[in-house]
């Protein structure tokens, strides 16, 4: 039995390539003028996920081939992430939330949050970015967004009973492979506060590039197939 995908993933399908391909500084520059509208933790937070991503994945590494090509290995998004926490009257909690969003955001991604506290943050920043980048849905619709077959991840504030039974509903799904970024420590943020969690949000791209002279590659695979005398 297919299940109906919800409008807001394909809409949020429809400006996700837009997004993705404005490069992480044009992004970094809209999401750093929407954080002056949340408060001071929140916006801290904010700068925090676009800083970090400016150090790395704003340029592309380079990487020699063994062959005399050029490799560069770059990221882009990965398409649509649900953000959502099971708790959010704690104000540490709402600077997760923002952690979240803004990560998944600076990564190339389109964002749906959810409720009440999902809707204030995509208000302060629907004033900025473009239509649609952020959309927000009710508590009630959360399940039919996470079941979605074009779902890239979510990422969420939870018990670790709450991760587990996410990662097995997104285990069970068809369609795209979605990610679990999953934040159980609610007062510290260890997971969401660490240098590498936006990469949690990112897929690998790589482009070779031959830079040898013509026929080198098939003289350098020639020299390494001859036995020792």
């Amino acid at each position: 039995m297919s299940i109906v995908q919800p409008i807001q993933i394909n809409v949020a399908l429809e400006v996700f390539e837009h997004w993705d391909s404005l490069g992480v500084e044009a992004r970094a520059n809209l999401l750093t003028r929407s954080a002056r509208l949340l408060s001071e933790n929140q916006a801290s937070m904010a700068t925090w996920q676009i800083d970090n991503a400016m150090r790395q994945i704003s340029e592309p590494h380079t990487m020699p081939g063994p062959t005399g090509e050029s490799n560069e290995l770059s990221t882009r998004g990965r398409g649509v992430f649900l953000c959502t926490a099971t708790d959010t009257t704690s104000e540490q909690v709402k600077v997760g939330l923002v952690g979240q969003v803004y990560a998944a955001l600076i990564a190339g991604n389109t964002v749906i949050t959810v409720g009440v506290e999902g809707q204030k943050l995509m208000d302060s920043l629907a004033s900025v970015l473009p239509e649609h980048i952020v959309q927000n849905v009710a508590d009630s619709a959360q399940d039919s967004i996470i079941a979605a077959d074009h779902l890239a991840g979510v990422a969420a504030i939870c018990d670790q009973n709450t991760a587990q039974d996410l990662n097995q509903k997104l285990s069970m799904k068809s369609g795209l492979i979605s990610q679990l970024c999953e934040e159980t420590d609610w007062q510290n943020l260890s997971t969401i506060a660490a240098p590498h969690y936006v990469l949690r949000f990112v897929t690998e791209q790589t482009v070779s590039t031959n830079t040898t002279a013509i026929g080198g590659n098939a003289s350098l695979l020639a020299l390494g197939s001859h036995e020792d005398q």
